[in-house]
């Protein structure tokens, strides 16, 4: 069930792990790490589009748009 704070919370997590992403892929050609940081970093910045997509999913499911409208913006 999505709600207005599980939203929020999947977006904030998402920008999390992209930021995430970049900097460990800035850290990964700044070290010599770079290939155990490089797999991080990307794992971070999927995870991060594939939390969006989940929410995007769950957002365009039926019934959903009813309980995002209470949404205080």
């Amino acid at each position: 069930m999505l709600t207005c704070k599980r939203m929020r919370g999947a977006v904030i997590l998402s920008a999390l792990l992209l930021l995430t992403g970049l900097a460990l892929e800035t850290l990964a050609q700044l070290t010599g790490l770079a290939i155990p940081t490089s797999h991080l970093a990307l794992f971070a910045v999927l995870a991060a589009v594939g939390i969006l997509a989940l929410t995007l999913v769950a957002s365009l499911l039926p019934g959903a748009a009813q309980r995002l409208n209470e949404c205080q913006h």
